[in-house]
């Protein structure tokens, strides 16, 4: 008895400027991201470099990639408080410790890409974990 493979090709044509898929009979959109987020939830202080205001506050990252971050306000945010194409500063505490002991912090440096009333998302242009002190540490808890 002989096996026989039969190959069956189609071709989807999608509209110009479309990508994604269909899958019974929705598109799917395609992943535009680089790099892979990752769910997490992170206290993150942070403060505006650039713009007309200098604006500062708190909030929660909510999912974190080597690329970027999407940070959740504790407060509604104007137009004018943050800005796609503003410059800002952010301070994650970390939950892993450095030797077991040590507390982190991911500090970064990078630009608002999207906003929303309660949200933003910026696109990292550098960062780095640096060690805090226990003392500090706890001040931050009570600011």
């Amino acid at each position: 008895m002989q096996n026989s493979i039969r190959i069956i090709t189609t071709t989807n044509s999608f509209p110009e400027g479309h990508h994604g898929a269909i899958a019974a009979n929705r598109t799917i959109r395609a992943e535009r991201r680089l790099k892979s987020r990752y769910p997490l939830d992170l206290s993150v202080r942070f403060r505006l470099l650039s713009g007309s205001s200098l604006y500062s506050g708190a909030g929660r990252a909510v999912n974190v990639s080597s690329g970027g971050v999407l940070v959740v306000t504790e407060h509604v945010v104007s137009q004018r408080d943050i800005r796609a194409g503003a410059k800002v500063e952010m301070s994650f505490e970390w939950p892993a410790l450095l030797d077991g002991r040590i507390p982190l912090q991911l500090f970064a440096v990078g630009l608002v890409v999207r906003r929303r009333t309660s949200d933003f998302a910026a696109a990292f242009e550098r960062y780095q974990f640096r060690t805090v002190r226990n003392s500090t540490l706890l001040h931050a808890r009570l600011v």
